[in-house]
């Protein structure tokens, strides 16, 4: 977990609390819905928390704000402070800095912020929702001067400047509270649909989609989550929403942080340089220009497309008469790798978001006005089906839907577009438990389309959770060995064959399949499901691991962690128990020092964790392997647990103690080279430079040989650094002064030098 998100959590954990102790709804929305169902909490890369909250909710959790809200906090919304800068509402901490764009010239508060996207009523009646719609354009473009919200929907410039007008004249709080009283007059009670408070993109939701909540896990919190998560999550991310994106891919959001103030020291820094009324009026301009030419802006983006898409059809119908065979022998043969590389062009242009939009602030125009290139009904229909079979198929169902809007579809087409909501549906019965509905739908599909991927892995569950229950896997087998000789390299298959060997007690021979399933599958709900089983069994294999490497079997050791480390990567306790094998196997004193560098870096890594404690298991494997690794290079007992010691001692109070006690030790034992390295680190670390480096240099006297060598990289690394910064002061002027301070802890220059050449001659010796 990243800082980010660590101070994001606590912002959740304190309005979770509030709205369950007065019974106020949420649910988890976008990545962070994705993040409880696929991760059990953040997605790795997000750095934002969303929360749906309907209105009556909201409103109430402002009344409790004065009273229930902790120090540092505040809750946002223009309804109360009409200096905010958005449609939506958050939840802020107001002592710290994360300037969104929309902020920079802003008064309001500028902290860390949980976004509370509002749920506002609103009829069935389209037409109603079209004017809420274009009067929330109207009211985010007066609060939000950073971008244009209208153009995009065309909204008349006429209803901008009636409501700016209004604004100059009668004042900001009395225009708003007009466009409030349009937009917020229905009665949640006499709806049926909610709208969504953002000003980009006002999606509209059943109330049941939402409401009552359920329940699912976000970092060990219970969190509220919609009423019916798999069509939130395909509605909004499509039906590939369980797959992991790749890195490109993948979307964070741009605010300017500042670690050492809060918003509105930074702002005091800046804001004197910039010209507000210069910007809020450019600002106005560019809103009613770009209002006033959206719809030639638009019909030229158009005319554009379609000349792009009449290339692309000639393009693609060259490579269709370049190939020596039909689509539709291609299509009987199941050949998909062929057929996407006929259509991999057209794919690029037609499914991106320019052509076909998305439901985002910058795509929604196209998304309500797609742009379909004219190809004909063979070739459309077999661009389908390879989209549908290669498990693209929100892209096959958006496509067809735009082809709908535009032409009666042809019976096949229709047929296919059914299918896809059929199995939309199986996957909804399937979220409420209802298991021999969602198979059965399933099953009929797999009728049609014996070969299709994403059917296969639903039948494939099934069959497994049957076999978990009455421990037969005869047929489940069966149908897994089908299902792998048409999909031979697809990690989700061999999570089930894991599954089933683990079922038939071959638990080793299962262990080797699970470490393989990650490389090959990128569906997070499988590595989730996988990482919940195995956690059962981490701490059995963690510590027969243990006892192989006490039993003088390191070896074995090493390969049962390596095994784990595949199987459960980035989890600190296997990790240790791992550096705590190889060092016990390392053949010579080079491999047990690399391990030791591997491991205070582990070490370094788990203390920058949010669950880090001294206590943990994971600390405590990581000290004895740093222990058994010092003492394999001849350190004592006591001085290994010293040094390990010193590695997870960061708190001055902890370190003067751990000070006192090797100093004790260092004085005990006649200032011997393995205390003076680990009372001159101690030193280091309090800043006590002089004093350190006049152990390092005792220490040198009396050290073993892999003692004495790090004291050398300590002094010969202190010489180098030192050398460059003093390069740098000789450039701008005297560096006498940073010389004299530097070198002062070595004494005389010719002390210097005979303590270059010893090293030296000594490293020489050693290589001889």
């Amino acid at each position: 977990m990243t800082e980010k998100q660590k101070h994001l959590l606590q912002l959740f954990r304190e309005i979770d609390e509030i709205c369950k102790k007065h019974n106020l709804r949420y649910v988890m929305a976008g990545g962070s819905l994705i993040g409880v169902v696929r991760n059990e909490g953040f997605i790795p890369w997000d750095d934002d928390v969303d929360i749906y909250m309907p209105k009556a909710d909201w409103d109430k959790l402002v009344e409790l704000a004065p009273k229930e809200l902790p120090p540092h906090r505040a809750v946002q919304c223009v309804d109360t402070d009409r200096n905010y800068t958005n449609t939506f509402p958050r939840y802020a901490s107001t002592d710290t800095c994360a300037i969104h764009r929309h902020q920079i010239i802003g008064k309001d508060k500028a902290g860390e912020i949980i976004d509370v996207l509002t749920l506002d009523p609103i009829p069935a009646d389209d037409r109603e929702y079209e004017k809420y719609r274009n009067h929330l354009m109207v009211y985010s473009d007066l609060i939000n001067i950073a971008v244009v919200y209208g153009n995009r929907y065309e909204v008349p410039v006429t209803l901008y400047l009636k409501y700016l007008l209004s604004y100059l004249i009668l004042g900001k709080d009395r225009t708003l509270k007009k466009l409030e009283k349009i937009m917020f007059s229905y009665k949640e009670e006499e709806c049926d649909r909610y709208a969504m408070r953002w000003g980009g993109c006002p999606f509209m939701f059943d109330k049941d989609m939402m409401f009552p909540v359920k329940y699912g896990k976000f970092e060990g919190i219970d969190v509220m989550i919609p009423n019916k998560v798999s069509d939130y999550l395909i509605w909004h991310y499509g039906d590939e929403w369980s797959y992991i994106p790749p890195h490109g891919e993948r979307e964070s959001h741009d605010s300017v942080e500042c670690r050492n103030m809060n918003y509105e020291e930074f702002r005091k820094e800046y804001m004197p340089g910039i010209n507000t009324f210069k910007l809020r009026k450019d600002a106005v301009f560019r809103k009613i220009y770009y209002m006033a030419t959206a719809k030639r802006s638009h019909r030229l983006v158009r005319k554009r497309q379609e000349l792009m898409g009449e290339h692309i059809k000639e393009e693609l119908e060259k490579q269709i008469c370049e190939s020596k065979v039909s689509l539709n022998e291609l299509l009987e043969h199941r050949d998909f790798h062929k057929l996407d590389h006929i259509f991999k062009e057209y794919y690029q242009v037609q499914l991106s978001p320019d052509f076909i939009g998305r439901e985002d602030f910058v795509h929604i125009y196209s998304f309500y006005h797609p742009c379909l290139i004219r190809v004909e009904d063979e070739t459309f229909l077999a661009a389908m089906y390879t989209l549908f079979y290669t498990e693209r198929v929100s892209k096959a169902y958006r496509m067809l839907r735009v082809r709908e809007a535009e032409k009666e579809l042809l019976p096949e087409q229709k047929q296919l577009l059914d299918d896809i909501i059929l199995f939309r549906e199986a996957a909804c019965h399937y979220e409420f438990r209802e298991m021999d509905r969602s198979e059965e739908l399933i099953d009929r599909l797999l009728e049609k389309y014996p070969e299709h991927p994403s059917f296969l892995k639903f039948k494939v569950r099934f069959l497994t959770e049957q076999a978990k229950q009455d421990k037969k896997t005869a047929k489940a087998r069966e149908f897994l060995e089908y299902c792998l000789g048409l999909f031979p390299k697809d990690g989700y298959f061999h999570k089930y064959e894991g599954d089933l060997l683990w079922i038939e007690g071959q638990c080793r021979d299962a262990l080797e399949i699970y470490a393989e399933v990650r490389d090959n599958t990128n569906n997070g709900i499988v590595w989730l499901e996988l990482e919940k089983f195995l956690q059962e069994y981490k701490l059995p294999a963690m510590q027969t691991c243990q006892s192989l490497v006490e039993n003088g079997e390191a070896k074995e050791g090493v390969a049962l962690a390596g095994l784990w480390e595949k199987l459960l990567p980035g989890d600190m306790e296997i990790m240790g128990y791992g550096s705590l094998a190889r060092v016990m196997a390392a053949l010579n004193e080079t491999a047990v020092c690399r391990e030791l560098e591997d491991l205070k870096g582990l070490i370094k890594e788990y203390k920058q964790d949010s669950s880090y404690s001294t206590e943990s298991r994971e600390a405590r494997i990581l000290y004895t392997a740093m222990v058994n690794g010092r003492e394999r290079l001849g350190f004592s007992a006591k001085a290994a647990e010293s040094y390990a010691e010193f590695l997870f001692t960061d708190k001055t109070e902890d370190l003067e103690k751990l000070e006192t006690k090797v100093r004790k030790l260092c004085s005990d034992s006649k200032e011997d080279g393995e205390y003076c390295l680990i009372l001159g680190e101690i030193l280091l670390k309090e800043g006590l430079t002089n004093q350190a480096f006049s152990f390092f240099l005792k220490g040198r006297k009396t050290a073993s040989e892999y003692v004495a060598q790090e004291l050398d990289r300590i002094i010969l690394q202190d010489l180098k650094e030192g050398s460059k910064r003093a390069s740098a002061y000789a450039a701008r002027g005297d560096a006498r002064e940073f010389l004299d301070s530097w070198l002062g802890k070595y004494g005389t220059l010719e002390e210097i030098q005979d303590l270059i050449n010893t090293i030296n001659r000594q490293r020489n010796g050693s290589l001889n």
